[in-house]
C-alpha cells in the first residue's frame, strides 16, 4: 500500500493485489453499502489523511475507487466543514371541517371573537376543508371554538401534507380575509 498526497485536500491510496487480499477486499463488492468494505475504506482514508497531515475532523470525505488489475486506487478528497442543520421547533396545528357550512361557521365565529392570527391558511381537498395554523399551540379559547365546528387532526406533519396536496383557498390570514367577506 502506498499513500501519496496530491495537494492540500487530496490523497491517493494505491492498494496492490496483496493489500486487497490482506484486507479481504474485492473491487466488485467494494462500496459503502457493504459493511466490511465500508469499515476498511474508512480506516484506510483516515490513516492516509493522518499520515499525510491532512486534518479531517468535522469535514466531509469523498472517496473514489478505480480498479487497477487486481488492486485499486482510492482517491480521497477532504471537503469543507460539515454543516449541521437543526429543524426549527414549532410546527403547526390543523383543524378539519367536513363541509363548507362548518368551515365558514368556524371562520365567522373566530372572526367575530377577534382571533386575528397572522399565520393561518385555508385549504380544501375532496370536499373537506382545513384551517392550518403555523403555531405549535393555539389559545384554549380558539381551540375550543374551532372544536365546536370541526376536529383537531394533527400537528406539523399533517399541516405539511395538507399544504402540499390540497387546494389553497386563502394562503395567509385566512380568518381575517374570509371572515371580513362573510361578515
Amino acid at each position: 500500500m502506498t499513500i501519496n498526497r496530491l495537494d492540500e485536500r487530496r490523497v491517493l491510496v494505491v492498494l496492490a493485489d496483496r493489500d486487497m487480499s490482506d484486507f479481504a477486499l474485492s473491487f466488485a463488492e467494494m462500496g459503502m453499502d457493504n459493511a466490511h468494505s465500508r469499515r476498511i475504506i474508512l480506516r484506510l482514508t483516515k490513516l492516509a489523511c493522518r499520515k499525510t497531515g491532512i486534518d479531517t475532523r468535522g469535514k466531509r470525505l469523498s472517496v473514489e475507487a478505480l480498479m487497477m488489475g487486481e488492486g485499486c486506487y482510492l482517491l480521497v478528497t477532504v471537503k469543507g466543514i460539515t454543516r449541521r442543520y437543526r429543524l426549527k421547533r414549532g410546527g403547526g396545528v390543523c383543524f378539519r371541517f367536513e363541509g363548507c357550512s362548518e368551515f365558514l361557521g368556524a371562520v365567522e365565529a373566530a372572526y367575530r371573537r377577534g382571533f386575528m392570527c397572522a399565520k393561518n391558511a385555508a385549504y380544501v381537498r375532496g370536499g373537506v376543508y382545513y384551517l392550518l395554523f403555523g403555531y405549535p399551540a393555539l389559545p384554549k379559547a380558539l381551540r375550543g371554538l374551532l372544536s365546536e365546528f370541526g376536529t383537531l387532526t394533527g400537528g406539523a406533519l399533517k399541516c405539511a401534507q395538507i399544504s402540499e396536496h390540497a387546494e389553497v383557498i386563502c394562503p395567509r390570514k385566512a380568518i381575517s380575509v374570509i371572515g371580513e367577506k362573510i361578515c
